[in-house]
């Protein structure tokens, strides 16, 4: 990967951040000086340093409950804590020179892990690092005037304002509150233009106008969730929150919506929603005149036909007219769609006429049938049109038409995904499957091609969120139905998934996936057990072990040794849901562990042969000295598995341990009895047959 490419430095970014948290906690917890601090310090260097040296400074926008560096948005749950600490102290931004210090960043450390009250009393971080003469780390405080509210919208609302996120249900909430004022509707734009400068360094002025309409048109969509009776004033008050914006921002948003007021519909709707005073007002500040006469003839096109149109058109006309233009110079310019808007007809397809004498139902109510037959036939439409790309697919030997099929057929992809035909979409790619499986030359390699456009981004995130959002529902069966035809090319990409999925029925949604679609897939499973990321390599090793492949025994025998405890935890159960000899033979193995917990799992997981194989072992745990009753459990387990294989061979270490005459507390007591019970079944006899040693109390020497 390029080192300076934005997946590399949001990468390098994240795990900038995470180093700078462990290091701000441990500054919190101890004196610059103390030998923790320092290795902190290293730590975050080893990172710091190379960073500063291929992107330059390093800047972090921080809100409530995420941070921002570089226009990537960060709020995992751990950022997420780090994100609200910084908050806390005042901080809405700090910048890293790549100047700075190691004394310089030890003195910044220190302050932000200060606690609130004593930060405050000394002045705030801004006043501190002044004292400390740090001058290559540079910080924003956060302002406020006297009552003003401090639960503000943070970054993570303005990513999924501008549709790079997702607004959580509170952020939501707080959202339509805003959506009630169209004064404070009107203030969250003209907040996401002007954030848009500061988080994206460098932005054009025109993209920060898209982004901003962008929020108009997230916002709509939030209106679309709304009960019906709802919906008109919140449009309402979002159509004139846009009339107000102040120039030229309101110029530059009308001319985003105008250019594609045809095709989009949330132009569509505000501009209904405005009287013909706030359109001309809107409309005003486009320059030059012939510039909005292309613009107003779009815009016609989407506007409920009648009054308003012509008001609209009269008010333009008074307000913009050129000198020397005569008073109908707009009406004359925009002439055939103005003509065509005032008609108000619907356009009629010919099975539809009938002679006006049949007509029983208004003209609106025609209108709305009309519509209602179009949604009808469409997607039925669609839906043919798809399957007949994948015959075409099947049959076609012209190689320039096969092309175009091939790609018309990967275009209804996102058709498919938009409209949630899962269903039809896992039938489409069975299809495609066969084509791939059963032909050559660039037949195949086309309907490969077809099958790998949606194992990529964002297709398949569209996939894993509808299967999140779906979940206990037939979407979430039909989800699987896609991906299980995809198994070939998503298992790679679902583990790259699953490495870095911070939600866990997520990861437990992802591991049943990849159970139920990659049972031939060990190999490319395996690659991942030598993964640096202990918690992937603790989900490979179930996923593995639910597989119940014998394969898969060799990849899960390079883990054994894993220096991490929870992944020889799950090894043991990978191991014991395979339950051939092979396996068997590494839980024997894994009794030789250092961690007693790994040992008392292996210990269960030994089926008879297992256990006949490990004897000796068992034998060996029964014979340790453990005076302090630590490896209880651990030979309670093994005297278990001695008595349930029947192992007479182990007759003269149960029998001293049942008859032992120095035993310590009630554990030392129950493992005896236990012993006790064992020696008695391997001879035979019942429990109260067997010599029961007598413990007498020790004299007591008195006075």
């Amino acid at each position: 990967m390029n080192p300076r490419s934005p997946d590399s430095r949001k990468d390098a970014a994240d795990r900038l951040l995470r180093r700078l948290g462990v290091a701000i906690k441990t500054f919190a917890l101890y004196p610059q000086q103390h030998p923790a601090c320092v290795h902190a310090l290293q730590m975050l260097n080893l990172i710091l340093r190379p960073y500063l040296e291929s992107y330059g400074s390093f800047s972090v926008h921080i809100s409530k409950h995420a941070l921002s560096a570089d226009g990537a948005n960060f709020n995992d749950e751990t950022l997420a804590s780090l994100a609200l600490q910084l908050y806390t102290r005042k901080l809405a931004q700090f910048t890293i020179l790549p100047a700075v210090s190691d004394q310089e960043l030890a003195s910044f450390l220190a302050v932000v892990g200060t606690d609130r009250i004593t930060l405050e009393g000394a002045g705030g971080v801004e006043h501190l690092l002044w004292q400390a003469e740090v001058g290559n780390v540079q910080v924003v405080e956060i302002t406020l005037e006297e009552d003003q509210e401090v639960d503000t919208l943070g970054l993570s609302a303005f990513f999924a304002l501008i549709g790079r996120g997702r607004l959580a249900p509170r952020e939501r909430e707080a959202v339509l509150d805003i959506l009630h004022a169209p004064d404070e509707t009107a203030g969250l734009l003209r907040n996401v233009y002007a954030l848009t400068a500061d988080v994206f360094e460098g932005i054009e002025p025109g993209d920060r106008v898209t982004h901003t309409y962008e929020a108009v048109r997230t916002l709509d969509r939030l209106i679309l969730d709304e009960p019906p009776e709802d919906q008109p004033p919140l449009w309402t008050n979002l159509a004139a929150a846009v009339a107000s914006l102040e120039e030229p921002l309101r110029a530059a948003v009308a001319r985003r919506m105008l250019a594609g007021a045809g095709e989009d519909a949330t132009t569509a709707v505000i501009l209904r929603h405005l009287s013909g005073e706030q359109l001309a007002q809107m409309l005003g500040g486009i320059q030059p005149p012939d510039d909005l006469t292309r613009q107003v003839a779009a815009a016609v096109q989407v506007l409920t036909p009648g009054d308003p149109t012509l008001e609209l058109i009269a008010l333009l006309e008074e307000r913009l007219r050129p000198a020397g233009a005569s008073s109908s110079w707009l009406r004359d310019a925009i002439g055939p769609e103005l003509n065509g808007a005032a008609a108000g007809e619907p356009e009629v397809p010919p099975e539809f006429i009938v002679d006006d004498s049949q007509i029983a139902i208004s003209h609106d109510e025609l209108e709305q049938r009309l519509k209602e037959a179009k949604a009808v036939d469409e997607p039925d439409a669609v839906r043919e049109v798809i399957r007949t790309l994948v015959d075409l697919l099947r049959h076609e030997t012209d190689e320039e038409e096969l092309v175009e099929v091939a790609d018309a057929l990967t275009s209804h992809l996102d058709w498919m995904l938009d409209h949630q035909e899962f269903a039809l979409l896992a039938r489409i790619l069975a299809g495609v499957r066969e084509v791939a499986a059963t032909t050559a030359g660039s037949r195949h390699t086309l309907a490969l091609s077809i099958l790998q456009r949606l194992a990529q981004h964002p297709l398949l995130d569209r996939l894993l969120t509808a299967l999140w959002a779906g979940r206990d529902t037939p979407v979430e069966r039909e989800v699987q139905e896609c991906l299980a035809v995809l198994a070939d090319e998503v298992t790679v990409p679902l583990v790259r998934v699953l490495g870095g999925e911070p939600r866990s029925g997520m990861r437990a949604l992802l591991c049943d996936l990849l159970v139920s679609i990659a049972r031939d897939k060990v190999e490319e499973l395996a690659e991942f057990a030598g993964d640096e990321r202990w918690y992937l390599v603790r989900n490979i090793a179930n996923i593995l072990g639910r597989l119940q492949n014998p394969a898969v025994v060799p990849h899960l025998g390079r883990l054994v040794n894993h220096p991490e405890y929870r992944v020889r935890r799950e090894v043991v159960d990978a191991l014991a849901r395979v339950g051939t000899a092979e396996a068997q033979d590494l839980l024997v193995r894994l009794l030789d562990d250092l961690d007693a917990r790994v040992q008392l799992r292996a210990i269960h997981a030994l089926n008879a042969a297992g256990a006949r194989r490990a004897l000796p072992k068992l034998v060996a745990f029964l014979e340790a000295r453990d005076p302090l009753q630590r490896l209880f459990e651990v030979k309670q387990a093994a005297l278990e598995a001695v008595e349930r294989v029947g192992a007479r061979e182990a007759l003269p270490i149960l029998q001293r341990l049942a008859r032992s005459p120095i035993v310590l507390g009630r554990r030392g007591r129950e493992l005896r009895e236990a012993a006790r019970r064992a020696v008695a079944a391997l001879e035979g006899r019942s429990g109260d047959q067997v010599p029961r040693r007598v413990d007498r109390a020790p004299a007591v020497h008195g006075s």
